[in-house]
């Protein structure tokens, strides 16, 4: 562009030189006046010319603000834009997360088994995301910057346009202006230039840093996003994979009980098939011992109320009972011999039974003995370890099938508590908040309960609650426990136990477990109670001192399930098991010959159950009477 604004300078000088030695060979005459019409002529035309240049400078300043502003404004669409979107893609990320944690909790919850691949999947499916995202991301910026390049260019390209426009124009207005003016108008477009190139410069300078900055933010955001979604999902899946080895622990000791349990049970089953025969003829030995019993005093009795008589009669009469006694004979020989490798009768296989019914019962398995060093390390009491012991075959049963705590939160309460349990609780079945409630006689309403080793190295310290379970309203809120222990407190209630179950469901969170324990009223022992002539009750004394310690009611299998039914509860397990002594096998084999249920006749009774509505029925007919 220069060198074209050189070349008219040129031609302009070299036409203007030809036309002035024309001018002045034509008009000689009248040289004296041109000069001073030159004179005045170039006087006005450098007015003009400083007249147009300000007026050039002016619109050039005016065109630059104007040029400026329009950057300004471009600049803060473009940050503003910047800004919203940022902020829109922000809250699409919060909210995707939201949705992938609640996904991810909901699928926690209905399928613990697939968390390890859902885990997989997702973490596979948030690298995914964001890799595209980043993609998107590097596409949106290269393309705002091929965008802001093409502008400019348009830009540069329109204002260099514009310029040799303006410059045809000036240069065909101003033909008849000097060197000198040339010059300056050429320096004045340098300067315009210059400045603009600043300019431009100075605003590709911003967009750029404005653009790096957005970007470092963003990068910025997203890895803390990044950061803290990772800390969220690492603790979900801490928690979920010690909820699920607690859950494969509890399983594992139930399966092992179970195995054990069902061991002996097959070895009494073993041991009742070895004297299958033997057992099997008692009922008919004392049948037929009865039958003849009863002939033997018909045939004595006409010997004794009246002589034979001859004749005809007499002798078939004789004969008779001769043929009579004969036959008697021979059936009592045959029993004679059978019963000299039969075995006692049932009266006393119970009692000899019951010289051998409690070996085992405090036989422990390895896993069992460490439950019970631990419990008995407690007690330094002698009176309260020798209660520990006595139960503790109980003790061991019921914590097996405590349900484990589900998170650090969960609660426990145990009715008619103790306090023994209270260490067990929390170590094997992981509950950090265990409270109690008893009854006794006083005004005070709550007592601290501590139970510690008496070396002092642990120590466990609960809130005892005073409230009776049958007429008072439970001093917890609606739905504040994980877990109810009812244990053998049921047998002891006088008058309304539906009103502790139905407390029992209000204080229980939904799909919380209520466990109950109580005496097998259709267990082999009350079975071997009534065949015996004595009570079926465990513990049917009455006390003298304190009305608490008797067994009021005891309830079969039955019963148990369909009052907790009527309070809201789905019975998930029902069973038995030996505690106090084992079933005699003699009373099973009974039960088998009479053709009825051999199952759930263990002397104690263990329900399993989970809230899975509100109650339904106050008082069943078959527990109370109008």
């Amino acid at each position: 562009m220069k060198a074209f604004l050189r070349n008219l300078k040129l031609l302009f000088t070299d036409d203007f030189g030809d036309r002035w030695q024309s001018q002045t060979h034509e008009f000689s005459e009248r040289s004296r006046e041109m000069v001073a019409r030159m004179s005045e002529l170039e006087t006005a035309l450098n007015v003009r010319a400083d007249t147009y240049e300000k007026a050039v400078d002016t619109r050039l300043d005016e065109r630059m603000a104007a040029l400026d502003t329009r950057v300004e404004n471009q600049r803060q669409t473009i940050e503003t834009r910047l800004d919203e979107y940022q902020a829109a893609l922000d809250a699409r990320i919060e909210e995707r997360l939201i949705a992938i944690e609640t996904s991810i909790d909901k699928q926690l919850r209905e399928a613990e088994a697939k968390a390890d691949k859902r885990s997989d999947s997702y973490e596979k499916e948030l690298t995914q995301r964001a890799e595209v995202y980043e993609t998107t991301m590097n596409t949106r910026v290269d393309g705002f910057e091929k965008t802001i390049s093409e502008r400019t260019e348009t830009f540069e390209t329109s204002t260099l346009s514009r310029l040799d426009k303006f410059e045809s124009s000036l240069n065909e207005r101003l033909s008849g202006f000097e060197t000198g003016i040339d010059q300056r108008v050429e320096q004045r477009f340098v300067d315009a230039e210059k400045r603009l190139d600043e300019r431009l410069e100075t605003a590709e300078q911003r967009l750029d840093s404005a653009t790096t900055e957005g970007l470092r933010i963003l990068d910025e955001r997203f890895d803390e996003r990044e950061r803290q979604s990772d800390i969220r999902f690492d603790d979900r899946l801490v928690r979920t994979e010690r909820y699920i080895d607690s859950r494969f622990d509890a399983f594992e000791k139930r399966t092992d009980a179970r195995l054990e349990t069902h061991e002996r049970t097959v070895d009494g089953k073993l041991h009742q098939r070895s004297q299958d025969i033997i057992d099997r003829t008692d009922l008919m030995l004392q049948a037929f011992d009865q039958r003849l019993d009863k002939f033997r005093r018909e045939l004595r009795s006409p010997g004794e109320m009246a002589p034979l008589s001859s004749g005809n009669e007499n002798s078939n009469g004789e004969r008779g009972v001769k043929r009579s006694f004969r036959k008697l004979s021979e059936a009592e020989e045959h029993l004679l011999k059978q019963n000299a490798n039969d075995s006692p009768p049932l009266y006393h296989q119970i009692l000899d039974w019951k010289r051998e019914a409690h070996e085992g019962i405090y036989t422990f398995t390895p896993d069992e003995q460490e439950i019970v060093d631990y419990l008995l390390s407690f007690q330094a009491d002698p009176k309260e370890a020798a209660y520990v012991k006595h139960h503790m075959r109980r003790f061991l049963t019921t914590i097996k099938r405590i349900p484990p705590a589900g998170t650090p939160e969960d609660r426990v309460l145990e009715l008619g508590s103790l306090g023994h349990l209270a260490p067990a609780i929390k170590k094997y079945a992981g509950y950090q908040h265990f409270y109690g409630g008893d009854s006794w006689n006083d005004d005070e309403k709550a007592s601290t309960i501590v139970v510690q080793r008496p070396d002092g190295t642990e120590r466990e310290e609960f809130e005892l609650k005073n409230f009776n379970v049958e007429t008072d309203s439970f001093p917890y809120s609606d739905g504040f426990f994980h877990t109810v222990l009812c244990c053998e407190l049921l047998e002891h209630l006088m008058r309304d136990p539906m009103h502790m179950l139905w407390e029992c469901n209000r204080v229980l969170e939904n799909e919380g477990y209520l466990l109950v324990s109580t005496p097998n009223i259709s267990s082999c022992q009350a079975i071997e109670g009534v065949l015996t002539l004595c009570t079926p009750y465990h513990f049917a004394q009455y006390n003298l001192t304190d009305r608490a310690d008797q067994h009021n009611r005891e309830y079969s299998p039955i019963e148990l399930q369909w009052a907790l039914e009527a309070a809201g509860f789905t019975v998930v397990l029902l069973e038995t098991e030996d505690v106090w002594m084992r079933s005699n096998p003699a009373i099973l084999e009974l039960l088998k010959q009479l053709r009825l249920s051999t199952d759930l006749r263990a002397d104690n009774l263990f329900a399993l159950a989970r809230k899975t509505r509100p109650p339904v029925e106050r008082y069943p007919g078959f527990l109370y009477v109008e």
